[in-house]
């Protein structure tokens, strides 16, 4: 297979079979540094579950967030190419990992003695929370309204998960998880516990890897010289990249890290979507050509807890 062979299927099919083998062979490279347990449900990574996260990667990123056509157009070979496909695939394992974030968020939710201040009804395996002088029939929100919902609870703060913690972090504090049920139950006159898991699954699902770096039995992967130094120039490559970092593109990183949808930052920032949609493409290439292509796997999820932290400082000297 050429690079111009797979260019031209690309064009005549979208996504043909050089493409698709392509990326599972990229996603086969970088799941076996992930534990299957954590990001697949499986012993093992085998043939079906690499295929299954290719297609995950394929349906939730290249197509289901258009990023097909941002990969090609970016991509000058075959090389830069598997550079791309890795970023995504390593973005698909970071949401599957989220998922775990949020099923411990939704039992502390249901350990909660929500009947003293709302209303529970049932909706068939579900829960339906709703006001105690509520009016609306259980039942589930529309796309629209879960996005709605991720923005409405983006500014309730959360506890920082540190990759140097000896757990993860429980994301909301007792006081601020209830707040966040609180605001969702009064915006939308009650909601599903169904339809709350979808709304942090948006919120917490990280526009970068994922800064959760932990094993699942608790445990912090050990320091090695080797990485140390590594990990020493990952903080020069961050503070140079953010301190070269416009405005513009530092708004728009951390709004996405945010889960801010495209309009909702368009009209913040006063520009069209498109404009937007540019700035987006633009910054994600940076930060995976100045910063994640020049660092191993392993410190990616560190890098992007580092790289948002400072961005989100300097925006806050800028104000």
């Amino acid at each position: 297979m050429s690079y111009r062979d797979l260019l031209e299927e690309c064009e005549r099919h979208g996504m043909g079979p050089l493409f698709w083998g392509l990326l599972v062979e990229v996603a086969g490279r970088v799941a076996w540094r992930y534990p299957p347990k954590v990001y697949s449900d499986t012993e093992l990574w085998s043939e079906e579950s690499i295929r299954d996260l290719a297609q995950d990667v394929a349906l939730g990123r290249l197509i289901g967030e258009n990023q097909l056509e941002y990969v090609l157009d970016q991509a000058t070979d075959e090389d830069s190419l598997s550079r791309l496909l890795a970023f995504q695939v390593r973005r698909t394992l970071a949401g599957r990992r989220s998922i775990t974030v949020v099923d411990r968020l939704l039992a502390r939710v249901r350990e909660f003695d929500l009947e003293a201040v709302f209303r529970l009804t049932g909706l068939g395996a579900d829960q339906f929370i709703s006001p105690l002088d509520g009016v609306r029939e259980p039942a589930s929100l529309n796309e629209a309204d879960v996005r709605r919902g991720s923005v409405l609870i983006a500014p309730i703060p959360r506890i920082a998960s540190r990759p140097d913690a000896i757990r993860e972090s429980k994301v909301y504090s007792g006081k601020n998880l209830m707040e966040v049920v609180r605001v969702l139950v009064r915006e939308f006159d009650g909601i599903s516990l169904h339809d709350l898991r979808r709304i942090l699954e948006i919120t917490l699902t990280a526009w970068l890897p994922t800064v959760l770096q932990i094993d699942e039995e608790g445990h912090v992967e050990p320091s090695i010289p080797e990485l140390e130094v590594e990990r020493a120039e990952m903080r020069t490559l961050i503070s140079d990249f953010v301190n070269d970092l416009g405005s513009d593109h530092r708004t728009v990183l951390l709004g996405k890290a945010q889960g801010l949808p495209d309009n909702d930052l368009a009209t913040h920032m006063a520009r069209s979507r498109p404009w937007i949609a540019d700035r987006k493409r633009e910054v994600l290439a940076m930060v995976d050509s100045r910063v994640m292509s020049r660092l191993s796997s392993t410190l990616h999820s560190e890098a992007a807890w580092l790289l948002l932290d400072e961005a989100a400082t300097m925006d806050g000297h800028d104000d």
